[in-house]
C-alpha cells in the first residue's frame, strides 16, 4: 500500500504554521516561539517568515498590519485564506495516513523484534511496556 503523504511528504513545519493561523491571526515570531514550544528544533524566525511569504504567494495565507495595543510599531500579522484551510485539511489526511502507515510499521516490528531490554540486556515481561529508543544516538 502506498501513502501519498509519504511519497511527497508535506512539511510538518508548515502543517504546524496552517493549524497555529487557522486558531487564530499570529504575527512571525510568535509562529517560531510556538514551533519551538512544540520541540522543533533549529527553528529560526526566519525560516518562518521564509515559509510565511512562500505560503502567501501560493495564496495559502495573508498578511496584514495590525496596530499594536500598546506603545509600538504595527505587527505584521498572518491568517489563513479559504485555500489555505484547504491545505491544512489536506495536511490533516496525510498526517493521518502517515499515522496509519506507522501504526502498521510497529505492528509488524513487534513480530520481529526480540524481546529483550537492549539498555539492561534483561527480558521484558509480556504485557510490560517496551523501553524508549532514539532513531539516532550521537556516538
Amino acid at each position: 500500500m502506498q501513502h501519498a503523504g509519504i511519497l511527497r511528504p508535506r512539511s510538518l513545519i508548515v502543517a504546524h504554521l496552517l493549524l497555529l493561523l487557522a486558531e487564530q491571526p499570529r504575527h512571525g515570531y510568535e509562529l517560531a516561539e510556538s514551533l519551538r514550544d512544540w520541540e522543533f528544533e533549529g527553528v529560526t524566525t526566519s525560516t518562518v517568515y521564509r515559509e510565511l511569504a512562500r505560503l502567501e504567494e501560493e495564496g495559502l495565507v495573508r498578511s496584514f498590519w495590525q496596530a499594536s495595543q500598546a506603545r509600538g510599531p504595527a505587527r505584521h500579522m498572518y491568517e489563513l485564506t479559504p485555500g489555505g484551510h484547504d491545505d491544512l485539511a489536506s495536511s490533516a489526511d496525510d498526517i493521518r495516513g502517515l499515522i496509519g502507515h506507522l501504526n502498521e510499521f510497529l505492528s509488524r516490528f513487534v513480530t520481529v523484534q526480540p524481546a529483550v531490554d537492549v539498555a539492561h540486556e534483561e527480558p521484558i515481561e509480556e504485557g510490560s511496556a517496551t523501553p524508549r529508543r532514539r532513531f539516532w544516538r550521537a556516538q
